[in-house]
């Protein structure tokens, strides 16, 4: 796509949409360094100012790198799910998605990820997941005082079953779910219906299913696992 002169109105937004499109195409590709800002200025019309604004859109929406010095300018990014995971792990920080949704969009996606992993696991995978386990039992047993390393083991686990999916996608969404999800997990310590020790046997159950390829049995225990929790937050919410 060539760049042409800007319109006047929504100028800043007309000059993000043009340079956007012109990466997608791959006009500009990953590692190029895009026009200067006076070059720019000839081709689109628009001010410095205006342009610096265009590409500050441009930064934060993940698809340009400006860099200073004597090889300063700004080049265009690697595509990645960072802005994506970036993006819904604030959403989850500030609370502006429900434990229901959540935990009703975990069961759908994750019910998914296990069949891949029971697909896609070698003996050695197997082999990692249960040295995971052998990790997250003495968490188990320290009560609420051992639920922040539990849920940091628990991360772990979840990496290693994407990994094994061999399905980015499961990495860009579920990454930032699990890694943020202790902003509610906080709300579990106290909790004697969501003890570490009845996550830990719920994890022993899914890790040996897995290991046997019991699709069923996996999936269903993690839904039990979900839906305790859900049941637990909800009301501890609907409390205050």
């Amino acid at each position: 796509m060539l760049l042409k002169k800007a319109r006047k109105s929504s100028l800043v937004q007309d000059i993000v949409s043009q340079i956007e499109e012109a990466i997608v195409d791959g006009t500009y590709k990953a590692g190029d360094k895009l026009p200067s800002l006076s070059k720019l200025h000839e081709i689109l019309g628009a001010s410095q100012g205006t342009l610096r604004e265009a590409f500050r859109i441009l930064a934060q929406k993940g698809l340009i790198e400006v860099k200073l010095g004597s090889k300063g300018g700004a080049y265009v990014k690697e595509s990645n799910s960072e802005p994506v995971a970036e993006g819904l792990a604030l959403l989850i920080r500030q609370g502006k998605i429900s434990y229901e949704d959540l935990a009703e969009f975990r069961k759908v996606v994750e019910a998914g990820l296990i069949r891949l992993v029971i697909q896609n696991a070698m003996e050695n995978d197997v082999r990692q997941l249960k040295s995971l386990l052998l990790k997250l039992e003495p968490c188990s047993k320290k009560g609420s005082e051992g639920w922040s390393d539990f849920l940091s083991i628990e991360v772990q686990i979840r990496k290693q079953f994407i990994r094994i999916s061999g399905n980015s996608m499961y990495e860009a969404v579920l990454i930032p779910i699990h890694e943020n999800i202790i902003t509610y997990g906080r709300k579990l310590a106290n909790n004697t219906e969501t003890r570490p020790d009845k996550a830990f046997h719920d994890w022993c159950q899914i890790i040996e299913a897995i290991s046997k390829g019991d699709l069923e049995t996996a999936v269903s225990v993690t839904t039990r696992h979900i839906d305790r929790y859900v049941k637990v937050i909800s009301a501890q919410m609907k409390a205050k």
